[in-house]
């Protein structure tokens, strides 16, 4: 499925990345609190930030 190591890591940003967009559409939407979007969000874009 992966060849390296590279490929997982690529994989995952961009699953925080689509993750994150679709929360802050929810946000956007007042379908979720700012609170809600934080909770959810922080450690995904942390892990972006690396």
């Amino acid at each position: 499925m992966y060849s390296n190591i590279n490929d997982v890591k690529n994989e995952l940003k961009e699953l925080c990345s689509e993750y994150v967009h679709a929360l802050k559409e929810l946000k956007d939407n007042n379908i979720i609190s700012k609170e809600v979007f934080d909770e959810c969000s922080e450690k995904k874009v942390l892990f972006l930030q690396e």
